[in-house]
């Protein structure tokens, strides 16, 4: 099954780097990817470009 993980590079509810490498070992098929300057709470405001370009690139 495809899988997208999506992270905030500045999450404070994460953290971010052990975070996409754990995701990267567990889920080798996966695609990880970490949004520079966004929060977690921010994602969606901060980088919307980047965000929607991920996901169409991901569901396309």
């Amino acid at each position: 099954m495809p899988v997208l993980v999506l992270l905030a590079e500045h999450s404070r509810a994460h953290h971010t780097v052990r975070v996409a490498d754990r995701a990267r070992r567990t889920l080798p098929q996966g695609e990880v990817a970490v949004l520079p300057g966004a929060t977690h709470h921010s994602l969606p405001l901060t980088a919307p470009e980047q965000l929607n370009g991920r996901l169409m690139d991901f569901l396309g």
